[in-house]
């Protein structure tokens, strides 16, 4: 859900919840002009009646997604959010994912992957090997509060043991 704020000097987006690379800090709904928010620099395309979202990657601006200002309302994101937590080939239901930024890294897991971007340039990839050292990894870095079911242990470590390493 990508927030329209209309303040003083003018509209700006807000997005919390793009994942790996959404903004930590708001940007002004101006087209071409570079932004810098706390972690990367950012930049609104035009694209006739739409917007793109752009990101400065190693020196290279990336499209991130593609967006319009008419209203949205509720039933769309239900409808989204339903299906993405149901379907059985959503990556959200199929795996597990979680995305955090922190004062000065962001934090990626996909599956038993687990990723560590540094602002200032530089990535750290660790495979995790075991259900603990997932969970571990899950209420530590990304301080989710998870249950002490054994079932839920099970399910990591199923995951860990079936998902192929991708690390490049």
């Amino acid at each position: 859900m990508l927030l329209l704020i209309n303040l003083g000097d003018g509209p700006y987006v807000a997005d919390v919840g793009f994942g790996g690379l959404t903004l930590t800090g708001p940007l002004k709904l101006e087209a071409d002009i570079v932004q810098v928010t706390p972690h990367e620099t950012f930049r609104v395309r035009r694209a006739g009646d739409a917007f793109i979202m752009q990101a400065d990657i190693s020196g290279a601006w990336k499209s991130l997604y593609r967006f319009e200002l008419q209203q949205q309302f509720l039933v769309d994101y239900e409808v989204t959010n339903w299906y993405l937590s149901n379907h059985p080939q959503s990556p959200f239901v199929t795996g597990l994912i979680a995305a955090r930024p922190d004062s000065d890294h962001r934090y990626a897991l996909r599956n038993n992957e687990f990723t560590v971007h540094h602002r200032r340039g530089g990535t750290e990839r660790h495979l995790l090997t075991s259900a603990a050292e997932l969970r571990t990894t899950l209420e530590s870095t990304f301080r989710l509060t998870l249950p002490t079911r054994p079932e839920l242990d099970v399910a990591l470590e199923r995951l860990v043991a079936s998902t192929e390493p991708v690390l490049a």
